[in-house]
This record gives C-alpha cells, sequence and structure tokens, in this order.
C-alpha cells in the first residue's frame, strides 16, 4: 500500500463582504486570523478518484488501485496561508508519468470539478477556498510506502 498527495496555497474569498472600490462581492482574505479558521475544512461528499477512470488517460492509472482524493484545507503557520490538499490511497507506488496524469487530473478537478462545486457551495457561507493553480511547479508531490 502507499499514498499520494498533491497540495497548493489556496486563494479564499468572503462573500459575505463587498469591494467597497468596485462593488463587487468576493473580497480577497489574506487575514492570517481569518484563514486560520478554515484549517481542517473538507468536503467528502464526492472523492476524486469516482471520476478518475472516465478520463482519456485511464487506461495509464487504472492498474495502481487509486481510491481516495477528498478536498482538505489547513492552515500554514509558517507562511500565514491556507494550503488545500488531495490525498489519494494506492495499491502500489505510481512512476513518474503516472504521477504526472495523477497530478494534471487533480489540478483540473480543483479548478473545474470537485474543487469547483466546494467552491460554489462554499460562497453560500461567506469563506469560500480555491485552488487556481496557474503554474503547476507550485503543487507539492509527496509520495510515501506505508
Amino acid at each position: 500500500m502507499a499514498s499520494i498527495s498533491f497540495s497548493a496555497y489556496a486563494g479564499v474569498f468572503d462573500f459575505k463582504r463587498v469591494d467597497p472600490e468596485t462593488g463587487e462581492e468576493g473580497v480577497f482574505v489574506e487575514d492570517a486570523a481569518i484563514l486560520k479558521t478554515l484549517d481542517g475544512l473538507a468536503y467528502d461528499e464526492e472523492v476524486f478518484s469516482d471520476y478518475l477512470l472516465d478520463g482519456e488517460n485511464a487506461g495509464e492509472l487504472e492498474d495502481a488501485g487509486i481510491s481516495g482524493g477528498s478536498l482538505a484545507f489547513s492552515f500554514d503557520s509558517a507562511s500565514g496561508r491556507l494550503i488545500g490538499r488531495t490525498e489519494y490511497q494506492l495499491e502500489r507506488a505510481l512512476n513518474p508519468d503516472q504521477i504526472a496524469l495523477l497530478k494534471d487530473y487533480t489540478i483540473g478537478q480543483w479548478s473545474d470539478g470537485i474543487g469547483s462545486n466546494f467552491f460554489q457551495e462554499r460562497m453560500r457561507h461567506g469563506l469560500a477556498p480555491q485552488l487556481l493553480v496557474m503554474d503547476e511547479s507550485a503543487v507539492q508531490v509527496e509520495q510515501r510506502a506505508h
């Protein structure tokens, strides 16, 4: 057994506040005290592995026995930022090509899939974290054998 996780800094927007200059809802939050309130926030109504084998590269990942993949957030006190993380369980370690495929898939789900569903749900509550990755090198990857 093994696991692999992907993590990146999350942007957080407060939909209970209005930008005084533009009049738009969804003010970007940088206050560490506010971000810290989201430590431990998780979305597990859907898991990323549910849709993994629906994609074009499914065959290359099918034999790895990938399961799980919920979206969870933790506050990083060193940077004062919120980190989003998705962790999968694996029947065996992935090779570099498989890691790259799973990373691309995960980034896609963060921005336009499960992560988007979660963001839209959280908008109603006010604080909504979002993982939009502009540079894939900003995503941390950690694979561990168990």
